[in-house]
């Protein structure tokens, strides 16, 4: 049940963002075993002057295709599995595209089951 806000550059045609958000999912499905059909996404694309990061950061350099893939999942998961997710997401959005993995920034934030709804107002998750 991830929920994943990918934050780009505008400039980023149709395709490069398809194969960047099916990268993403593959991931998932692969790392977190998430359901094929459980496939939310927003991507937002970003001006330029929009997109605020230094040069380098933890000695890792940044180019103007830096992007930000934030991950909101239910907990569960741990150290490990993570550790995965980052490194495959990043693996496979740089063999598909030009963005190279310095340029991918992942933030994951957990939270509990009751905070999600997916439709008609109920908290599908509580039991």
């Amino acid at each position: 049940m991830p929920f994943v806000n990918i934050y780009l550059p505008e400039v980023f045609p149709r395709e490069l963002k398809n194969k960047i958000s099916l990268s993403v999912h593959e991931s998932l499905m692969e790392i977190f075993n998430i359901p094929e059909d459980d496939y939310f996404q927003v991507i937002h694309q970003v001006s330029s002057e929009d997109l605020i990061f230094p040069d380098c950061y933890l000695g890792i350099p940044h180019t103007p295709n830096l992007m930000y893939i934030q991950i909101i999942c239910g907990p569960g998961r741990t150290a490990e599995m993570k550790k995965s997710l980052y490194s495959v997401i990043s693996t496979k959005i740089s063999e598909r595209t030009h963005v190279l993995s310095n340029d991918i920034i992942i933030v994951l934030n957990e939270t509990s089951l009751e905070n999600w709804s997916f439709g008609q107002g109920k908290a599908q998750m509580i039991k």
